[in-house]
C-alpha cells in the first residue's frame, strides 16, 4: 500500500519470490499498471543506470480486494494518509495480520494505537522499518511507476512487539538487495531517530532551495544550519526518550556528518521525496518530521525555533508553487 518510489522498490525485492499485490488510489493508476501487463521499472542510477523490470500480480483498490483477510501488508503511504488509508482495510485485517511501516518521519504508531486499535489485544503484528535507499522519480515520469533508485543504502527492521521477526516475508528482504537486518524495537529507534534527523535536515532544506542533494555539499552555511537543527532536536528528542543518551551514533557532530556523508555523497543524485512532493504540488509530509520535533517541543512547554521555522518555510514553498501553477 503505497506504491511510490519507496513502495516500489520494496516490492521490486520481493517478486521474484511472491505474488505481489498493489493497492492503489485512483483508478487511473490500475489503467495504467494494465497497459504494461503490471509492470513497473527501477532505474539503478549507482549502477551505470541498469533497468530492472518487475511484474507483480495485481492491482486493485482498498475496496475491492478479493482476499478474506491481508496475511502481510507493507505500508509506505504518505504518514498523513496512514489511518485514513487503513480503515476501509480493518475488515481484513486481524492479530495474526502483519504490518510493515516503512515511511518518513514519526508519530504514526501511536497515531495508529490511537485511531484504529487502542485494544492492544486487538492490534495486528506490527514491524517498524527504517530505510534510506534514495529513490526519486522523473518529472516527465509523473503518474508512471518508473523510479530511478539513486542510492544504495540499506533497509533495518524490527518487530515493535519485541517478538522475533520470523515471517516468511521478513526473511526474504533479508536476503535481498535492499541490505536488510533485523534489530530489537529500542536498537532500531536509535536508526530511526538518526534517519529522523537526516530528514529534518535533507528533505524540507532541498524542498526549499528547490535543488538535488549533492547540490549543497560543502556550503558551510548548510552545514551550521543543520548543526544548529540537529542540536535542537536532539535536545527534545531525549527528553521523550531518555533511553537515548549515551548512544554514540546520536552524539550531535557525529549526526551532521553522517546527514552530510548519506544525504549529500551516498545519495548525492537524489531528489528528497519532500522535494518532489513540492515540485509536483502534493502534500509534504512536514508535519510528522520537523513538526514533530515542534510537537514534542510544545509537549515539553518549550519551542523548536529552527525545526518550526523550517517546518513553515516548506509549507510556504509549496504554496507559492500551487500558486505559480495556477
Amino acid at each position: 500500500m503505497g506504491a511510490g518510489g519507496i513502495g516500489t522498490l520494496v516490492a521490486s525485492a520481493l517478486t521474484k519470490r511472491y505474488a505481489v499485490n498493489f493497492l492503489v488510489r485512483r483508478k487511473e493508476k490500475l489503467d495504467l499498471l494494465k497497459k504494461t501487463s503490471n509492470t513497473f521499472t527501477i532505474t539503478q542510477l549507482f549502477n551505470q543506470g541498469r533497468r530492472i523490470d518487475c511484474k507483480i500480480a495485481r492491482a486493485c483498490q482498498a475496496d475491492d480486494i478479493p482476499d478474506q483477510h491481508i496475511d502481510f501488508l507493507i505500508v509506505s503511504v504518505k504518514t498523513f494518509d496512514t489511518v485514513k488509508s487503513l480503515t476501509p482495510l480493518l475488515p481484513k485485517i486481524s492479530p495474526s495480520t502483519n504490518i510493515m511501516l516503512i515511511q518518513n518521519g514519526m508519530g504514526v504508531l501511536e497515531e495508529l494505537y490511537a485511531s484504529l486499535w487502542p485494544q492492544a489485544s486487538e492490534r495486528p503484528v506490527i514491524y517498524q522499518g527504517v530505510i534510506t535507499h534514495g529513490v526519486f522519480q522523473n518529472r516527465d515520469q509523473e503518474g508512471t511507476f518508473n523510479y530511478n533508485h539513486a542510492g544504495n543504502g540499506d533497509l533495518k527492521i524490527a518487530r515493535v512487539d519485541g517478538k522475533e521477526a520470523d515471517h516468511p516475508v521478513v526473511k526474504t528482504l533479508v536476503e535481498s538487495d535492499l541490505r536488510t537486518t533485523l534489530y530489537s524495537y529500542e536498537d532500531l529507534l536509535v536508526h530511526q531517530v538518526a534517519k529522523l534527523m537526516v530528514n529534518c535536515c535533507m528533505n524540507p532544506t532541498t524542498a526549499v532551495l528547490d535543488c538535488v542533494n549533492y547540490e549543497i555539499d560543502g556550503i558551510e552555511s548548510i552545514k551550521e544550519f543543520f548543526t544548529r537543527l540537529v542540536h535542537e532536536a536532539m535536545a527534545i528528542l531525549r527528553v521523550r526518550y531518555p533511553f537515548l543518551e549515551g548512544h554514540a551514533e546520536l552524539d550531535e557532530s557525529r549526526l551532521v556528518e553522517f546527514i552530510l556523508e548519506k544525504g549529500c555523497k551516498l545519495n548525492g543524485k537524489n531528489s528528497t521525496s519532500m522535494r518532489q512532493d513540492t515540485l509536483f504540488l502534493r502534500d509534504t509530509e512536514i508535519d510528522y518530521i520537523n513538526g514533530y520535533i515542534v510537537r514534542l517541543a510544545e509537549q515539553a512547554g518549550t519551542d523548536a525555533p529552527y525545526n518550526r521555522t523550517i517546518q513553515l518555510l516548506t509549507k510556504s514553498r509549496l504554496r507559492i508553487n500551487r500558486s505559480r501553477a495556477l
